[in-house]
């Protein structure tokens, strides 16, 4: 069977996925420190408004200035037509929105459990289990961002057939924070301690993970402790992150 050379064989691509996959590949940490020229460079010429380089150089529009540029302040800099106005503000809602999603999933304080730290284990025993085979001690990885705690729950090293478990609390559904020093190891050391309180219902978002296939976990009511030597400086970090969002919110 003939081939028609005309054929269309594959879909185009709109502007607008191509500014997106554009916007998507930039460094949203960078934006805020962004020259002059490399607004020119980094944005108006991918996007489609080199044209602009001259009036942005002479206002001098840095990354700072580009993500609190309104429609008011384009009309200031004679960009008179209607259309291109919509289409840079809504190329521009994309360069704010990667950047805050970036922003959000920054990891602001890490942290694996069980330490090997004596003032952190309830028995002798179970402190040098530890300390001679660590791969045979499931671990707990703690992450804190700007939406919540996280924390994944691995099997043993040694343990290929165990389950990964991961969860989440928003920090939407956070209730309260708690720091401690608890009496480990026959009571001879004290470890810190951070609980978590949150929300029973809707609280906890969490995922099984076994051998590729995703299933839903129950949700958590007990507190979540996170027994680290660092505990202190998480739980401010914590609120600090925490406090943000009530003020993105508001």
């Amino acid at each position: 069977m003939a081939v028609n050379p005309l054929a269309v064989t594959t879909q185009p691509t709109s502007p607008r996925k191509e500014v997106e996959d554009i916007v998507r590949g930039l460094d949203p940490h960078t934006v805020l420190e962004w020259s002059e020229q490399e607004v020119i460079e980094k944005y108006l010429k991918p996007t489609g408004f080199e044209y602009l380089s001259k009036v942005f150089t002479e206002q001098h529009v840095t990354g700072a200035v580009l993500l609190v540029l309104e429609e008011r302040h384009l009309k200031e800099m004679q960009m008179v037509v209607v259309g291109e106005r919509v289409k840079f503000l809504e190329y521009l809602r994309l360069l704010k929105k990667h950047r805050k999603d970036a922003d959000r999933s920054k990891a602001l304080w890490t942290a694996t459990t069980p330490v090997t730290n004596c003032a952190y284990h309830d028995k002798c025993g179970g402190f040098c289990f530890h300390l001679c085979c660590p791969c045979c001690v499931p671990t707990t990885e703690w992450r804190v961002t700007g939406q919540g705690i996280r924390w994944r729950k691995n099997p043993p090293a040694i343990d290929c057939c165990g389950e990964v478990e991961t969860q989440l609390i928003d920090f939407r559904f956070l209730k309260d924070l708690e720091f401690r020093k608890d009496p480990k190891f026959l009571c001879c050391c004290l470890g810190s301690k951070l609980l978590l309180y949150a929300d029973d219902k809707d609280t906890v978002h969490g995922t099984r993970q076994s051998t590729g296939n995703i299933g839903n976990a129950d949700p958590v009511s007990a507190p979540i402790s996170i027994f680290h030597p660092d505990s202190a400086r998480a739980e401010s970090i914590i609120r600090n992150a925490w406090a943000d969002t009530d003020l993105v919110a508001d």
